[in-house]
């Protein structure tokens, strides 16, 4: 159901709506209005409390609004609905336009109430993640293979195919020609595949992970890790070290042990694919070889590490009409091995 523009009365056009991805490794917010444009966005650690890294996000993404509030007031059109100055004259009643509370707090430097009254002006927020449950300011929780779903095809509507590389687990999920949820694939059970497969390579290896994409970026070699399993692989890198492989083809092969894997779980394609997650969000290299797999571009999002949380936001809009709640995975999951073949977690 598409929602009007705007809302009849002055405060639903001030209605903001927020959605939180808690996830293994980071927690995202993004803050969009009743038009549905995307006013500010943050990632924070998700540390050893989802709660407190659900706070975090919100706070840092609420006081991302505050400096571009006084500039929207003075270019806003006169509001019949009310009557009060602008920042210079604050508190007259003199002026052509009504100010929110968060504005009147910018205009007097007062970061701190302009945030509180930014979080008063919170219509309904949507949680998913990992650590959805823990995301106490929440109303409802809805499982990020809608969210992921959602944001990607908010950005590119031919979508059809949705690969999210995740700290936790990797998901391929399809959606039909109107978005609906059709099927998923995720390994769950193992690291194999996912940022968290990367960071331990990257931590035996002595490097940080971005050192280790810029390093592959620079190969032109056809290695490929064979192992799956992070174990196994890091075993079998330092055999190749040992056999004298340039490093650079090295850490491309570890991009294209997850990308080879991914192309499994995709398997057929019937459209458009997009990249979602946070190792396509720092990892080029990712892209590249996900890309070099599938023998198709990969549509890379303007925010793709907060494109469960955009999706959350735009359903958390959208439930303003039409009521979300929890989805345990709406949608057919895809038949065949999602965990590793390499040791006993089969699922």
């Amino acid at each position: 159901m598409t929602p009007p523009a705007l809302l009849p009365t002055r405060r639903d056009r001030e209605a903001l709506f927020v959605g939180v991805d808690a996830g293994s490794s980071a927690t995202k917010c993004v803050v969009i209005d009743v038009a549905g444009t995307l006013l500010s966005q943050s990632v924070v650690a998700s540390g050893f409390d989802y709660a407190v890294a659900a706070e975090q996000a919100l706070d840092a993404a609420l006081r991302g609004i505050v400096p571009s509030l006084g500039g929207a007031f003075w270019n806003a059109p006169a509001d019949p609905l009310g009557a009060t100055g602008g920042c210079r004259d604050f508190p007259g009643t003199t002026g052509a336009k009504s100010i929110s509370a968060a504005v009147a707090a910018a205009c007097r430097g007062d970061e701190d109430e302009a945030v509180s009254a930014l979080r008063a002006d919170i219509a309904r927020c949507v949680a998913t993640g990992y650590g959805r449950a823990n995301v106490r300011f929440a109303q409802s929780a809805v499982t990020e293979i809608t969210c992921h779903a959602r944001g990607a095809r908010e950005w590119y509507p031919q979508v059809r195919a949705i690969i999210d590389v995740g700290g936790q687990d990797t998901k391929v999920i399809r959606i039909n020609a109107r978005g609906k949820l059709v099927d998923y694939r995720m390994n769950a059970k193992c690291a194999a595949g996912t940022g968290t497969f990367l960071e331990s390579i990257a931590l035996k290896l002595g490097v940080p992970l971005r050192t280790l994409d810029d390093l592959a970026l620079t190969s032109t070699g056809r290695t490929v890790v064979n192992s799956y399993c992070t174990v196994f692989a890091g075993t079998e890198i330092i055999e190749r070290i040992k056999n004298g492989e340039p490093r650079q083809d090295i850490a491309l092969g570890l991009f294209r042990s997850i990308a080879t894997r991914v192309g499994e779980m995709v398997g057929a394609r019937d459209g458009a694919v997009a990249a979602t997650g946070g190792v396509v969000a720092h990892c080029r290299a990712m892209v590249k070889v996900l890309e070099e797999v599938l023998g198709a571009s990969v549509l890379l999002p303007p925010l793709p590490q907060q494109a469960g949380a955009y999706g959350a936001a735009l359903l958390a809009r959208e439930a303003q009409w039409d009521d979300v709640s929890e989805d345990p995975g709406a949608g057919r999951r895809m038949p065949g091995r999602s965990a590793c073949h390499e040791c006993s977690s089969q699922g």
